[in-house]
This record gives structure tokens, C-alpha cells and sequence, in this order.
């Protein structure tokens, strides 16, 4: 019995624990997004660079973003966590979509 309050207690605080952590890593998550699909649209678009050449220029860290090149723009996006698209405008550069 006292083992098995131990694990219960246990696993109480790993889910009080990923509750508190779960929504500001999906907010992190978001930001690297939009941050990396704004910066390599720009790059690639604005920039007239290749999207291999582009990534080379972003931190180690946004590594496990995927990217998607579209016809006018950038798609980054982490599965089941975030997705965002920053798309190109002749004249206007990139902006990301809402």
C-alpha cells in the first residue's frame, strides 16, 4: 500500500508538472514558428536565396522545425504542436498569416 501511494503521488506530480510546463512550451514553440518561417521567407524570397542556403543561417536550435516551401511563401511547423506561414508579397516582403 505505501508503495503504491508513493507511485500514485508520484504520478500526481508529473501531471501537475506537465500542465504547468505544456502551455508556455507550446507558446516557445509558436515563436520559433513564426519566427523561422518569417526569417527563411525572407530569405528565400526577398533575399533570392535557396532554402538549403537559408537554413544554414538559422540557429541549431530551430533545427527541428520542418519547413515546407510554397509558391509564395514559407510554412514551418513542429507536428502537432505549432504551424505557422509567413508569405511573400512583391513589394511588401514577407508578413506572417494570422
Amino acid at each position: 500500500p505505501a508503495v503504491r501511494r508513493l507511485l500514485l503521488g508520484l504520478l500526481a506530480l508529473a501531471l501537475l508538472g506537465a500542465a504547468l510546463w505544456l502551455p508556455g512550451m507550446v507558446r516557445e514553440v509558436d515563436m520559433g514558428t513564426g519566427y523561422l518561417a518569417k526569417q527563411m521567407c525572407s530569405c528565400v524570397f526577398v533575399g533570392e536565396r535557396s532554402v538549403d542556403s537559408c537554413r544554414g543561417d538559422m540557429l541549431p536550435a530551430m533545427d527541428a522545425i520542418e519547413l515546407e516551401a510554397l509558391a509564395q511563401g514559407i510554412r514551418a511547423f513542429l507536428p502537432l504542436l505549432a504551424e505557422r506561414t509567413a508569405h511573400y508579397e512583391e513589394g511588401f516582403g514577407c508578413t506572417l498569416a494570422p
